[in-house]
């Protein structure tokens, strides 16, 4: 915008903290802030990962322990069926401690950790007595009571894999055995618990966390740890309440007195957890450092080169000057009551007045309004209301030159603040020459009209009063002859009388080939038509053609496009036809229609591609153009009658509805003609 003053612009030292650090010092405090929360969202993503592998451990290991269990019940089950012989003798000699002794010595090699066994009767009492007292009246209640609901029907045949008796630290395997008949009772065994002290030993060793074993009633109380059962831990054998607070994993053993305990490593963890923080800290000292480096550094630029940005900013004020005042279009300021502040050399060179002639003046007198609702009455109306109907808007008006002279201009104009004053910049465009151009090309779309609708006319006459007379001299002709046959014509009289019957009919045909040729854009284009029907109605029609040629057509299924049904159906019958007139007559016709491509139905520029090839005569592959124009015959008419009008037909029908068509031929190798039409779309 041209400016009012040459005063060169002054430059006022600014506090250190200026509003330009402002942003820099949002983006440090953002920074620092996302620093901690990362820091924290670390620091709590690890816990959770110790939480959840806590989780996992247990589980997997819990797994591993009920199917350690059935394992140990399945081999016992195994075991007892070996044994049946040794068992039936033990129940009627109960006293043979040497056979006690041959089965326990082979069920200690088979159960590795096996301390004690007994056999009972389906009363549940044992019919020898333990050793080593280590079958004690709680396990011998357990037995009976087992023995009674089985007997009762209560309980299945099938005990469960572990005998639950709380505060023993050893567990029990019983199953049931059957000899013969209603004969059964128990078998009862008890184990100490290394193996699944192994199991949490190996666990724990993999995992880096420490797994137990606790009492289900009493939590604190270590049953079995990776360093054995509760026999073996001494003093080892309860934990703390605060062991039980933060992170571990418990789940129950089913069937056990048993409770699994995963207990991370707190410490550890609370050592993770102070390393996050701590190189948070770090970061966010670092980044402030740097931070207050790198503001020092901008503010130190920005006086350094406050001068030097002042007098470049002074040159560019000059440079705007020196663009404006060369700008084609003219460019007027105007302050709020449409007082004219400043043109271009444009304005001056538009409307006759030198600058000192306007600057002071109203713009109306560069745009005079006939009804005084003038610019500078919009300009108020915005100002009072808010509502703008020119501003960014281009308007049309009447500038008057300094001779009166009235011409069209287009207004455009913007508003800027200069303090607490508004600006307005208006861009005067002469539109002269662009309404002169406009008037020329009226005339000349009404010349376009004119000359459409003579085309029309011509058209009309030659589809309906040229037809007439053509097919009355050719009936004419064709009567005469006929009469003549026997008559006083001679031969050649006879032969020009055909000929004139036949050019007559030719005429005739090409008249009407002319009709449609023009009536091709009549047709809609924007219809769905499956190509299968309009193929099948083209074989029906020329199923007398493909018969008498002893021609074979076969063709793909074919897709449903845009177009209009009428003139797709003329197009195929063209191609067709054409393949069966050109036929070679040293071999059977062939005609194949096949889809070569369809693009997704539906996109934009969506296409079927189809291919239309024949076995004939062929062509020179020169004449591929020129084949589909007006009036080209490659053959002479006397072989292959026609008006060459087919081909020109079928290219205009398909670029009617926004496709192309093109040919490829060889002579004697057939043609292959290649057609692109617009997909319809699918129905949603």
């Amino acid at each position: 915008m041209l400016g009012r003053t040459d005063n060169p612009l002054q430059v006022e030292r600014r506090p250190f903290f200026s509003a330009s650090l402002l942003v820099p010092l949002a983006l440090i405090v953002v920074a620092c802030g996302a620093l901690f929360y990362y820091g924290h969202e670390v620091a709590s993503t690890i816990q959770r990962s110790v939480e959840d592998g806590a989780r996992a451990q247990g589980q997997a290991t819990a797994h591993e322990i009920r199917a350690f269990i059935q394992r140990e019940h399945e081999r016992l089950d195994a075991f007892v069926e070996e044994k049946r012989d040794p068992i039936r003798s033990l129940l009627a000699y109960p006293d043979d401690w040497p056979a006690i002794d041959n089965l326990q010595s082979s069920l200690k090699r088979l159960f590795r950790g096996a301390i004690a066994f007994t056999i009972t009767g389906p009363d549940g009492k044992p019919v020898f007595e333990d050793f080593d007292g280590l079958v004690g009246e709680v396990c011998q209640n357990e037995m009976r009571r087992y023995a009674g609901e089985i007997g009762d029907g209560r309980l299945a045949p099938a005990i469960p894999p572990i005998h639950p008796v709380p505060g023993a630290y050893h567990f029990d395997l019983i199953t049931p055995w059957r000899l013969n008949g209603e004969q059964w009772g128990l078998f009862f065994v008890s184990m100490q618990p290394d193996r699944i002290a192994e199991l949490i030993a190996a666990a724990g060793q993999a995992s880096g966390m420490r797994l137990l074993l606790v009492n289900r009633l009493d939590p604190t109380l270590i049953e079995v740890s990776a360093d054995g059962a509760r026999d073996r831990l001494s003093n080892e054998i309860r934990l703390e309440p605060e062991a039980l607070e933060v992170g571990h994993f418990a789940t129950d053993i089913e069937g056990t007195h048993w409770r699994l305990l995963v207990l991370p490593d707190n410490d550890a963890l609370a050592r993770a957890v102070s390393l996050v923080y701590v190189k948070v800290a770090v970061l966010v000292v670092a980044l402030l450092l740097i931070s207050a480096a790198l503001l020092l550094l901008i503010r130190r630029s920005e006086q350094r080169n406050s001068s030097l940005f002042t007098r470049s900013l002074q040159s560019s004020v000059g440079r705007q000057r020196a663009i404006l005042q060369s700008m084609v279009d003219g460019m007027v300021t105007i302050d709020a009551e449409g007082k004219v502040l400043n043109v271009n050399n444009a304005v001056t060179r538009l409307f006759g007045y030198e600058a000192g002639e306007l600057i002071g003046s109203n713009v109306s007198k560069l745009m005079p309004e006939p009804d005084r609702s003038s610019h500078d009455g919009y300009l108020r109306h915005y100002i009072a209301t808010g509502e703008s109907r020119i501003l960014g808007k281009g308007r049309e008006v009447m500038g008057m030159h300094k001779d009166g002279r009235l011409f069209p201009v287009l207004l455009t104009l913007g508003e800027s603040m200069e303090g607490d004053e508004r600006i307005f910049v208006g861009i005067l465009h002469d539109m002269t020459a662009f309404r002169d151009a406009q008037r020329k090309i009226d005339a000349q779309a009404d010349a376009l009209r004119r000359t459409n609708q003579e085309l029309e006319e011509i058209s009309q006459m030659a589809s309906k009063d040229l037809q007439l007379p053509l097919m009355r001299i050719a009936s004419l002709s064709e009567s005469l002859g006929t009469r003549a046959t026997g008559g006083g014509l001679s031969g050649d009289e006879q032969a020009q009388l055909q000929s004139l019957t036949n050019e007559a009919r030719d005429m005739s045909e090409i008249v009407r080939g002319l009709a449609h040729y023009a009536h091709v854009e009549d047709a809609p284009g924007d219809q769905s038509v499956a190509l299968d029907d309009v193929l099948g109605e083209v074989r029906a029609d020329l199923a007398a053609a493909i018969e008498a040629a002893g021609a074979e057509v076969v063709a793909d299924e074919l897709p449903v496009v845009l177009g209009d049904a009428r003139q797709l159906r003329q197009l195929f019958w063209n191609l067709v036809d054409n393949a069966i007139k050109f036929r070679d007559p040293a071999r059977p016709a062939r005609i194949e229609v096949v889809l070569q491509d369809a693009s997704p139905a539906g996109d934009a520029g969506s296409m079927a591609v189809i291919l239309v090839r024949d076995n004939g005569l062929g062509f020179p592959g020169e004449h591929a153009e020129k084949v589909f124009d007006a009036f080209v015959r490659l053959h002479p008419r006397e072989q292959y009658p026609g008006t060459g009008l087919g081909l020109s037909f079928c290219r205009k029908i398909v670029e009617r509805f926004g496709g192309r068509i093109s040919v490829s031929s060889a002579v004697g190798e057939g043609s292959t003609f290649r057609v692109e039409l617009p997909l319809a779309p699918v129905a949603q």
